[in-house]
C-alpha cells in the first residue's frame, strides 16, 4: 500500500506534484475498496456456513439448551472448595 503524505500549505507545489498525489490517493482508495469487497465476501461465506450449521443441528434435533455443562473438578478446584469449606468467609476460627 502506498503512503499518504500531506504537505503543509506553505509549500508551493507544481501541478505535476499535485496530480501525482491525487493519482496516489486514487490508487490507495481503489486498493482499500478492493480489500473491503474481499472482506465482505469472506463475511458472507462465513454467515452462510453458520446458517448451514444451524440448519444441520436443528435437523438432527440438537438443542443448545440441552448441552450439559462440564462440572468435573480439578485438583486445584477441589483444594479451593476444601479451603472455602474449612475457612468460611466472615466466621471467626
Amino acid at each position: 500500500m502506498s503512503e499518504i503524505v500531506f504537505n503543509p500549505q506553505g509549500d508551493q507545489q507544481s501541478p505535476e506534484d499535485l496530480k501525482s498525489q491525487i493519482e496516489n490517493l486514487q490508487t490507495t482508495l481503489a486498493s482499500l475498496n478492493q480489500q473491503v469487497i474481499i472482506l465482505q465476501e469472506a463475511l458472507q461465506e462465513r454467515d452462510q456456513q453458520i446458517a448451514k450449521l444451524k440448519e444441520n443441528t436443528s435437523e438432527v434435533g440438537f438443542d443448545s439448551s440441552e448441552v450439559k455443562r462440564d462440572e468435573t473438578v480439578t485438583i486445584v478446584g477441589a483444594l479451593i472448595n476444601l479451603y472455602n469449606y474449612i475457612f468460611l468467609p466472615g466466621k471467626a476460627a
